[in-house]
């Protein structure tokens, strides 16, 4: 009698898990990261008619009536014909092991091929007592009057004609999700040991960006010891963003890694065109940016641009030297019994000055040096990544900064504005503070409420204050952010330094 209350105890905790696992399968080129973006209602997944577009697993939470889904975007299963292929297979095959549904999605315009045959085999395995009640053959690009009846004989009962072109049947398949979901929670069929059914989108956002091949997959491979993140040694392995939530002393970090930024020149497709301009997008939904930079072979013009669009958006960020230890072999060859431990830390000293003075426009972001290959130094990563989240943190809100501004500005030449009014004497009007006003968001920001309108304030002025405030508040790491704004007036008008 007591197992069977035990039983019915663990049933009962199971119907209160809302938290449904769903996964997309399916061969490359019939939809999936189409369905999956309209499934969680954002543009997320690359999509594209070349085939093998969605490499990486894509997570991503929704919501819908009384339950919430975690929704699983598969990357493409290819031929088995490189490295890569091969990770991709096992990533499908773990993605159904750890759901609760999975959505096999075919092409109504091709026909039943060896590698569909291997998916329904994996689903076959993996739900052999309950397929009918966990899969959902989802027949896309159904638009069309022709309809191709050959997967409706695979023995999955349970199939729906949709067309993600034109939202065909769409909301009947979030109905039909919904419903089987409901099913599955009521009757305790949750998988309650899925890896991804606690996942959740919480801390900061940080971005590693790069041009190809410079190791960032690698890097976040080798701090999480874990092989979500395909990696290749072929440039552009990585095309979508994926992210990772990850904890570090009891902070909590959400990693992205995004795809390789090419040069034009070398952009050969629409595909790479819009995986670039994910990047960039990556930048700006980011609140910390990891520039990674391939050190052996030094700074390109492309790290350049990186770092402009790092300014432009005004993002605290981090740069990473990676391949340090191809320097140091270099190094260790030539200078033999001269190369020690002081040889190294002025060589990242002279390099990090090199490195500030290229990429001026974010000469605040901290400086590492790594090897993501042999783990050197990967640790300061972390602690860079902890150092940058601590400066976010600080209030300035109990400062007499009224008073700091002025003090700064005792020791230079105040601008000035010369104003006649008719037949009178022209008159001196030399820049004056009225207040300092702090407001604590995305990065420090303070608020100059001033006698000038905007465009009279030099710009060199504004350099000064930059530089000068960071210094006297010791702020670190991190951009900051100024208001100017004149008395009385209701327009406020805003400076980017």
């Amino acid at each position: 009698m007591l197992d069977n209350l035990t039983e019915n105890q663990e049933i009962k905790d199971i119907k209160n898990l809302t938290k449904v696992v769903v996964s997309i399968i399916g061969k490359p080129n019939v939809g999936k990261s189409t369905l999956f973006n309209l499934l969680v209602n954002k543009g997320i997944a690359v999509t594209s008619e070349n085939e093998g577009t969605t490499r990486d697993l894509l997570i991503k939470k929704s919501k819908f009536k009384d339950l919430e889904f975690v929704f699983i975007d598969t990357g493409g299963v290819l031929k088995n014909q490189t490295d890569i292929d091969f990770s991709v297979n096992n990533k499908i095959i773990e993605a159904v092991n750890n759901s609760d549904i999975v959505l096999f999605v075919v092409d109504n315009n091709s026909f039943f091929n060896l590698l569909e045959e291997e998916l329904l085999n994996i689903l076959r395995n993996t739900f052999s007592k309950d397929l009918n009640e966990r899969v959902i053959l989802v027949i896309n690009k159904s638009e069309t009057k022709n309809e191709n009846q050959e997967y409706e004989f695979l023995g999955l009962k349970d199939y729906i004609r949709i067309s993600c072109k034109t939202l065909m049947n769409i909301d009947e398949l979030k109905f039909r999700i919904y419903e089987k979901a409901k099913n599955l929670v009521e009757k305790g069929l949750v998988n309650i040991n899925s890896k991804y059914r606690g996942y959740e989108e919480r801390g900061l956002k940080i971005s590693f960006i790069g041009r190809p091949n410079v190791g960032k997959s690698s890097l976040i491979n080798a701090i999480l010891n874990d092989n979500r993140v395909i990696v290749s040694d072929i440039a552009g392995t990585t095309r979508d963003s994926i992210d990772i939530p990850f904890k570090f002393e009891g902070f909590e970090f959400i990693l992205i890694d995004t795809p390789g930024v090419r040069r034009k020149s070398n952009i050969s497709s629409k595909l790479e065109v819009y995986s670039i301009t994910r990047s960039i997008g990556s930048i700006k939904h980011s609140d910390i940016v990891i520039l990674v930079i391939d050190i052996s072979e030094g700074l390109t013009r492309q790290d350049k641009r990186l770092a402009y669009q790092i300014y432009k958006n005004l993002k605290p960020a981090i740069i990473i030297a990676n391949k340090f230890d191809i320097l140091l072999n270099e190094y260790k060859q030539k200078l033999k019994n001269k190369f020690d431990n002081n040889f190294i830390e002025n060589l990242k000293y002279e390099l990090g000055n090199s490195i500030k003075e290229q990429l001026y426009l974010i000469n605040y972001a901290p400086i590492y040096f790594v090897s993501a290959k042999t783990k050197y130094q990967l640790d300061s990563i972390l602690y860079g990544i902890k150092a940058v989240k601590s400066e976010l943190e600080r209030d300035f809100s109990n400062y007499n900064l009224k008073e700091i501004f002025e003090n700064m500005l005792l020791s230079v030449p105040l601008p000035y504005i010369v104003e006649t009014k008719g037949n009178k004497k022209q008159k001196k009007i030399k820049f004056k503070i009225y207040d300092v006003i702090y407001y604590k968001e995305e990065v420090p920001t303070f608020k100059v409420i001033n006698n000038f309108d905007f465009k009279e304030i030099p710009e060199s002025f504004k350099n000064y204050i930059k530089n000068n405030i960071t210094k006297i508040l010791n702020i670190n790491n991190v951009p900051i952010k100024l208001l100017f704004s004149k008395k009385q007036d209701k327009k406020t008008d805003l400076v980017i330094l």
